[in-house]
């Protein structure tokens, strides 16, 4: 009877956990080093940020709605519903449309982190689900992510160069993110939006960031080596150039004598005309 009384409060508490979504889909990864794998997003609703070259513009503002794809984004959604979602029926659309094809599921938004409550109770249950769990999130809210981490087993973080997004950026937050992300063993890689107005001084600054995480994450011997990912932007928003092939490879060789793992993806799911 207790049992069955425990199991009751816990189906209760699933259903009264709201979150505010955009989208649940299931789609090929199109970013960082998870290229290609089959992966379902649940695309939280709100940003913080205001990046020139933000290609989810729908989603920086709370929607009053989400939609839902129990499958392939092929077609139009199959359901459209009303935020808030409860925990619950989240994780009945991630199962539904992962099937039989995917084991990853995708934080990412706007910024995932701005509900790090809901999503570490997600993140419980879809661990509970034998899923794999992805946050990417524009890695500045180190504190929010403390609160998620125990539930994820990769982070994609960016670092948002003021040239490039219009924005500041809060060194320091950006260097305590990676420090966090960097004591644990999750995979982990840091991206890099690269436009034609990009300063090279504040590149190299997160280039330097990153070198010094490494040399004394080593040092301490617990350290899994983070990816530095250059993404050249995709025209969006308020970026209409993309950059040429010698200002990639430029960066790309100034990144690689200070760190060991650097690559040039672009956004393969834009390429295959993917959402």
């Amino acid at each position: 009877m207790v049992t069955q009384q425990a199991e009751t409060r816990g189906e209760k508490l699933k259903v009264a956990i709201k979150g505010n979504l955009s989208e649940v889909f299931l789609s090929l990864q199109g970013e960082g080093i998870w290229v290609g794998t089959p992966t379902v997003f649940v695309r939280m609703t709100g940003c913080h940020r205001r990046c020139r070259y933000c290609d989810t513009e729908f989603a920086l503002v709370a929607e009053k709605q989400a939609r839902v794809w129990l499958g392939w984004r092929i077609s139009e959604p199959d359901l459209v519903v009303s935020n808030p979602v409860s925990l619950c029926d989240v994780t009945g659309w991630v199962q539904k449309a992962a099937g039989q094809v995917a084991k990853w599921v995708s934080f990412t938004g706007g910024e995932p982190l701005l509900q790090a409550d809901f999503l570490a109770e997600l993140g419980k249950e879809l661990k509970e689900l034998d899923f794999k769990i992805l946050l990417e999130t524009e890695g500045g809210l180190p504190d929010r992510l403390m609160k998620v981490l125990p539930f994820v087993d990769a982070v994609a973080a960016d670092i948002k160069l003021p040239s490039t997004t219009g924005e500041p950026l809060d060194w320091g937050e950006c260097e305590r993110f990676l420090k966090t992300v960097a004591r644990t063993q999750v995979q982990a890689c840091v991206k890099i939006v690269v436009t034609t107005d990009i300063d090279e001084g504040e590149f190299c600054q997160a280039v330097d960031l990153l070198a010094k995480l490494h040399g004394s994450a080593v040092d301490c011997r617990v350290f899994r080596p983070i990816t530095l990912i250059l993404q050249p932007v995709t025209p969006a928003r308020f970026v209409t150039e993309t950059p040429s092939m010698g200002l990639l490879l430029r960066l790309a060789s100034l990144a690689q004598m200070k760190l060991p793992d650097v690559r040039i993806v672009p956004q393969v799911h834009k390429l295959m005309q993917l959402p």
